[in-house]
């Protein structure tokens, strides 16, 4: 596989997909290569560009006595506003004291899944009863092929990305690997982001975990902060959770700065490690293959598509007895 550097020279862009303002992120679709037809798993590709947070560190070093106080010396403004004794502008820093200010990410070749999950889509909810998840959702599960997984198999072998794993418990039942989200730049403490993957294969989600799994839930929890104080992170500003629906269908529990806001957090979608463990715990061992689960899903998923399949076709809303 060529660098990211030499595919980035070859993209060519066909249209901004989507953007967050809070987070100063965009998403672009285009394509690698001289062929202009995009072609989703050929020639496709999604980058991601995303503004870093300013280092905090760095600028309290440049504050000390004898440290070269150009900061804000460096600063290019443009128009200039004031009103009593608010004034603001807008400009750039020209000093390279923060080091790179934005992160790039490609995902190449781009399947429409891929292109799906990044663009802008409207979101549809879903009331998930167990017997829905049986009837729809599970079996959509289970087809996922092995090969949108392979890259988490390669991380847990360790035949890529090693040199990021912060922990690792090897036990094959009740273990897991820790290491940073690919969405964070692992510079800034107060937007730490990391990502436990367990080592137990066939565990794909949410809907499988029973008291059987009460061990390898609890030793997540208990093992986070280990990870997490290689950040200067403490186990009291630890926030961990499981999506549902997740990304990818190889059940991980994020561990994040409680700081951090705004990113997979959302009510109808993170899950609380704590309350997994709890209800598991204190209110039924198969907690989750009872109770009715509701989230959002966009528009484009193909998991919303293989639900359409499953809607009240007299419903002018999509919506049936069970689906929002």
């Amino acid at each position: 596989m060529p660098s990211i550097k030499t595919l980035l020279d070859q993209f060519r862009l066909k249209e901004v997909i989507n953007e967050d303002i809070s987070s100063k992120t965009v998403w672009l679709l285009g394509t690698v290569g001289n062929t202009t037809d995009l072609v989703p798993g050929v020639n496709a590709a999604v980058v991601t560009l995303e503004r870093l947070a300013f280092d905090t560190q760095t600028i309290s070093n440049h504050a000390l006595p004898g440290s070269d106080a150009s900061l804000l010396g460096s600063l290019a403004l443009g128009s200039e506003e004031q009103n009593d004794v608010y004034s603001w502008a807008a400009g750039y820093i020209n000093s390279r004291m923060f080091g790179p200010d934005i992160r790039v990410s490609l995902i190449y070749p781009a399947t429409q899944k891929h292109i799906a999950k990044h663009q802008r889509q409207h979101r549809r909810w879903i009331t998930e009863t167990p017997r829905l998840y049986s009837l729809v959702t599970k079996p959509f599960i289970d087809a996922q092929p092995a090969s949108r997984v392979q890259w988490v198999y390669n991380i847990l072998s360790k035949k890529v990305e090693a040199d990021r794993i912060v922990y690792e418990d090897p036990d094959p039942e009740s273990g897991f690997i820790i290491l940073p989200d690919l969405k964070w730049d692992a510079s800034n403490a107060a937007s730490m982001y990391l990502v436990a993957i367990v080592h137990r294969q066939g565990l794909k989600s949410l809907r499988d975990l029973t008291d059987s799994h009460l061990p390898l839930l609890k030793n997540i929890r208990n093992k986070a902060n280990v990870a997490a104080e290689k950040y200067g992170v403490p186990h009291n500003k630890l926030r961990l959770y499981i999506h549902y629906q997740p990304s990818y269908y190889h059940l991980h529990v994020h561990i994040t700065n409680v700081d951090l806001e705004g990113r997979g957090i959302a009510a109808d979608r993170a899950h609380l490690l704590d309350t997994v463990i709890s209800n598991i715990e204190d209110i039924a061992p198969d907690y989750y293959q009872k109770v009715t689960l509701a989230y959002a899903l966009g528009s484009d998923t193909e998991l919303w598509q293989h639900w359409t399949a499953h809607l009240d076709p007299r419903s002018t809303t999509e919506s049936s007895p069970e689906t929002n």
